[in-house]
């Protein structure tokens, strides 16, 4: 019985190491991409390459530690569980918040909307063709 649970223990932890090493360079390497593909600007996409770099990187950002999270739970590693459960909960928080701030500044740029059909403005000192005025 504890054979087994050793085992179990030593996959966990092996799992555990391949996901923080993949955290660790994953994300990096992603915004690395991304910054040479906002730099060099990939023919015809326009920014798509860019924004595929760095949503790869926002999702191993916060998927990561979510997995570890769950990992140590499964396997009762309460102390390491807290701590990626912390660390997950911080990193969906940026991303959120990095969402909400590209959502903000999309809504500020977008172009006003036209005026209705038929909308007259009255301009001071001439007559006014509006109806009704």
């Amino acid at each position: 019985m504890e054979a087994a649970e050793a085992e179990s223990g030593n996959v966990s932890g092996m799992v555990l190491g391949l996901l923080a090493v993949i955290w660790f360079f994953g994300v990096p390497l992603c915004l690395w991409q991304a910054i040479a593909a906002a730099l060099t600007g990939y023919a015809g996409f326009e920014g798509e390459g860019t924004n595929a770099w760095l949503t790869a990187a926002a999702v191993i950002f916060t998927v990561v530690p979510v997995l570890a999270t769950g990992i140590c739970v499964v396997t009762r590693r309460v102390v390491r569980a807290w701590i990626f459960g912390l660390v997950a909960a911080a990193c969906v928080l940026l991303v959120l918040a990095g969402l909400y701030s590209e959502a903000r500044r999309a809504e500020l740029l977008r172009p006003p909307e036209p005026l209705p059909s038929g909308y007259c403005a009255e301009y001071s000192g001439g007559d006014s063709d509006c109806p009704g005025g």
